[in-house]
């Protein structure tokens, strides 16, 4: 290279110098852009927040009603949408495209239940049962993710890709200035098979494997407790049902009670052996009488509508019931010892499920001390490889381009050992983690045992209690019937005063109401301590009490007893 050359190299060198400027002018005005755009568009999405802790968040929302994410001209890429204002106040607006709850149960209007009907439908429908065994049929999946760890694990991959390289090279050679340019360029593919395969790992797969085992043990145990929780809750709420539709009957008895004492008012008001003061009183009599029928008829709706919602129907159907009556448990019938109290609480799906997961705790354990101990496997794999390439203007070499294609196929099947030796402590913390799980599994599981002591003592001393206020009420009922009889023929003689009648008439109403509210009391009583013990797995449970505690407690016959009211 001549001076001359050198001079024009230098020339051009000078003219790319501004273009060289420009380039880096570019490079840094396009970094300040995007700090700009990335720091506004922080601040963009701060505005969708609620303006103050005080102040109410005035959602955007689309023309359907559902909450989108923008500012006053609606949210990006939404044709037509726009945001309608919302009033003041902490309220949103009704989203229309909300998908609709699926259709509840229905019940047949001319179909009259009982509470075998309820309890099959309630666990037929309520959603509580399908959480129940969704959550057990997850925990069954995770059993088989613990069983996949003893079998091999095959890989495919496949990739294809194009290259170009075009590196400018300039060097010097006999005190005189060079340049060359190369140029590679090619394409490659790629498909392998690969294997993985853990032979021996001393205990830790059997161990992760037990632990998921006794998970999937214990949801199992609790889709039974929740079954168990559906039945017990119908029942309660059927028989609170019931002691409603009972009062209502007995209320309206009372109404007519207090008619009677009207009419008797008004006929010794009219034989001149009356006065207008008791006829006044047998008035208020009539309407506080009718204002209890009000309280009493409002009670029923409510009842109905927890009745429903514990069955899991729509709540808007009528519903018509066969009430229970008839039955009488005496307190000699259930009587629980200590053993009887521990095979109930063997049984109670609680203490089970804090049972196995005691035992998952465990395993857990002997997984984490597993970590410690080495694994065998073997690895392989077979690939196929196929390249071409283009070489163009290779420095030191008199070709001016090279073309080279390359086939290869090969595979390799390796075996090995692994032997953990540190990991800063890992596997310590790992093992004391699974010893405290361990150690809290144990005191849950004993919490839960006296806890079950402590429902099943509590539900038998309210079942006693339940069965001797119903006798007491049943005493006190009679009594109240004989002397308001009593009384309204003294009256209706001309011997009675109407204020003595009137409170024998309030009485008898006080006496039938006890009745009856204790004896869907005791009945409820022995169905809470059915389901204390781990018995009350199927609605023929209810109908023999004693017999579903025959683990428990002999079995003895039902005794025949008087209808509430």
């Amino acid at each position: 290279m001549d001076g001359f050359e050198w001079k024009q190299v230098m020339e051009r060198k000078k003219m790319q110098q501004p273009g060289k400027v420009w380039r880096r002018a570019v490079l840094v005005c396009s970094a300040l852009l995007c700090s700009s755009a990335l720091s506004g568009c922080q601040t963009t999405a701060m505005r969708n927040m609620p303006p103050a802790p005080n102040q109410p968040w005035n959602a955007p929302v689309d023309v359907n009603g559902h909450i989108i994410e923008g500012h006053e001209k609606g949210a990006p890429g939404q044709k037509g949408g726009r945001v309608l204002k919302m009033p003041a106040g902490y309220r949103l607006a009704s989203d229309r495209v909300l998908p609709q709850p699926a259709a509840l149960g229905t019940v047949q209007v001319d179909h009259s239940y009982d509470l075998a009907d309820l309890i099959d439908m309630a666990q037929s429908i309520n959603p509580s049962t399908r959480q129940a065994w969704d959550a057990a049929r997850v925990s069954a999946a995770e059993t088989g993710i613990a069983r996949s760890a003893y079998l091999p694990h095959l890989t495919a991959v496949a990739m294809g890709g194009y290259g170009l390289l075009e590196p400018h090279n300039r060097f010097r050679v006999a005190g005189q200035h060079a340049s060359l340019n190369t140029r590679l360029q090619g394409t490659l593919e790629r498909q392998q098979v690969g294997l993985e395969w853990l032979l021996f790992d001393f205990g830790k797969r059997r161990a992760v494997m037990e632990e998921a085992t006794q998970k999937s043990i214990g949801q199992n145990i609790l889709f039974t407790g929740e079954h168990q929780k559906v039945i017990h809750k119908v029942a309660l709420a059927y028989y609170r049902y019931a002691a409603a539709l009972n009062n209502v009957a007995l209320v309206r008895q009372s109404l007519e009670n207090a008619h009677a004492i009207a009419r008797a008012a008004d006929a010794n008001l009219r034989n001149g052996e009356g006065t207008v003061i008791d006829t006044s009183q047998a008035e208020q009599a009539v309407a506080e009488a009718e204002l209890v029928l009000a309280r009493t008829e409002g009670d029923v709706e409510t009842y109905r509508l927890e009745l429903l919602a514990a069955v899991g129907v729509n709540p808007s159907q009528p519903l018509h019931v066969q009430t229970d009556s008839g039955r009488n448990i005496r307190v000699e019938d259930i009587r629980l010892s200590d053993e009887m109290v521990h095979e109930a609480v063997a049984r109670r799906p609680d203490v089970l499920a804090a049972y196995t997961s005691l035992r998952a705790a465990q395993s857990a354990v002997e997984g984490a001390r597993a970590s410690y101990r080495p694994q065998i496997f073997m690895s392989g794999n077979v690939g196929y490889n196929f390249d071409d390439l283009h070489f163009r203007n290779l420095p030191l070499v008199n070709v001016n381009s090279i073309n080279d294609r390359v086939h290869t196929f090969g595979g390799l099947i390796t075996a090995g050992i692994s032997v953990p030796i540190y990991d800063g402590g890992l596997r310590r913390n790992r093992l004391r983690q699974a010893h405290e799980r361990e150690d809290s599994a144990r005191a849950a599981l004993q919490d839960t045992q006296n806890n079950a002591v402590r429902t099943i003592v509590s539900a038998e001393a309210m079942l006693h209690t339940g069965i001797t206020a119903y006798q007491a009420a049943l005493s006190l009922q009679k009594a109240s019937q004989t002397g308001f009889d009593a009384a309204l023929t003294a009256y209706r003689s001309g011997d009675g005063t109407m204020t003595r009648m009137l409170e024998l008439q309030n009485t008898l109403l006080n006496a039938r109401l006890s009745v009856s509210d204790s004896y869907y009391g005791m009945l409820s009583a022995a169905a809470s301590l059915a389901y204390a013990a781990g018995t009350l797995g199927s609605s023929s449970v209810l109908s023999n009490i004693e017999g579903s505690l025959e683990e428990a407690a002999p079995a003895v016959p039902v005794s025949s007893g008087q209808a509430p009211g």
